[in-house]
């Protein structure tokens, strides 16, 4: 598979890492979304990382 991201692509996706992680931390959620949230800033920040 063909790696296209660029400079802008992996600093949205940080930051969307980053926001959903603060979303999952500081606001009254069931636990379930808090976990659901924290595996969607995983994934951002994974692909973030390894460019996929």
């Amino acid at each position: 598979m063909e790696k296209n991201v660029g400079s802008l692509d992996k600093n949205i996706r940080y930051l969307l890492a980053a926001v959903l992680v603060l979303i999952a931390l500081f606001t009254p959620l069931d636990p379930i979304w808090r976990i659901v949230l924290l595996i969607l800033a995983a994934i951002a920040f994974v692909t973030a990382i390894t460019g996929l």
